[in-house]
């Protein structure tokens, strides 16, 4: 399985990152708890999560408010990339709810703790939080882009098909929808109507390296390497520098027959992605016969 997912570029879509409501229930006299929270919406994450965590650890916060203000540290740590800490604290908004009576209803936190879970690679934990999510708020990208990214991760491939079709639905003008959806197309066989996604995307992002990639990649899998190839070249040319672009263009040059020209490409892929396991395997193979 090859994963082209741009699921979680968050900057490429609006996303909220904390219920309303949540955030209603936490209007704090606290300095650094509104602080905390302005410094969130401004996008400065790395004060945020400072300011939020002197938050709770100074102010008297009744059980609403303590909730909002863990809602908010876990969504700055998210932005952050700090997926345990982000977890960590979604798993403390949630514990305090449910040690009180109650049960958590917000899809929000159980979207950006299935994302979370996902980045840590708890998938069928992270499964459970985002089919949470996705009941409630079913018109939501990002649960629907994870759900695509666990359901592969899972080798449920059908599903996967299913949530990026959703992606598509909501998010037709983006590119990564068409592409996450080429990628599951390709791991269920469908590699005609992988191919017509990739031209979709390479519609609205011509000159895009990671489209043109996606493009070439899929008429590689179609058998059609000929007409991948100068694709492959411009993916190339617009992005020297990523593995998987390098190897596709070498998966091309060998298809056609050019084996010597396609050897050092994908010692290079292998040099700029030693970690990924299809780019390990072809430079074994194509240097270790």
């Amino acid at each position: 399985m090859r994963l082209f997912a741009l699921a979680l570029a968050t900057s490429m879509l609006a996303l909220p990152v904390i219920p309303a409501k949540v955030l209603a229930q936490s209007a704090l006299d606290m300095p650094a708890c509104n602080a905390g929270r302005a410094a969130l919406d401004l996008g400065n994450n790395a004060e945020a999560v400072d300011l939020l965590r002197t938050c709770l650890d100074q102010a008297d916060l009744e059980m609403g408010q303590e909730v909002g203000v863990y809602a908010a540290l876990g969504a700055a740590l998210l932005a952050e990339q700090d997926y345990q800490a982000a977890l960590e604290a979604y798993n403390f908004a949630f514990a305090i709810v449910e040690t009180n009576g109650g049960r958590m209803i917000e899809p929000t936190l159980y979207r950006n703790r299935g994302v979370a879970r996902s980045e840590l690679g708890q998938y069928d934990r992270a499964l459970e939080d985002l089919q949470m999510a996705a009941m409630a708020a079913p018109d939501d990208t990002l649960t629907q882009i994870t759900l695509g990214v666990v359901y592969q991760a899972l080798d449920r491939d059908a599903e996967a098909v299913v949530a990026f079709d959703n992606v598509v639905r909501l998010q037709p003008d983006w590119i990564g929808a068409w592409i996450n959806r080429a990628g599951a197309l390709l791991d269920v066989g469908m590699t005609e109507a992988a191919v017509e996604d990739a031209r979709h995307a390479v519609e609205l992002a011509p000159e895009d390296g990671t489209t043109l990639n996606m493009l070439c990649w899929t008429l590689i899998q179609d058998g059609r390497a000929e007409t991948a190839l100068p694709l492959c070249e411009q993916a190339v040319a617009a992005e020297p520098d990523i593995g998987a672009i390098v190897h596709s263009h070498a998966t091309a040059l060998e298809a056609v027959g050019r084996m010597n020209d396609a050897r050092p490409l994908y010692r290079r892929a292998w040099r700029l992605s030693p970690d990924d396991p299809e780019i390990l395997h072809d430079y074994e193979r194509t240097h270790n016969p």
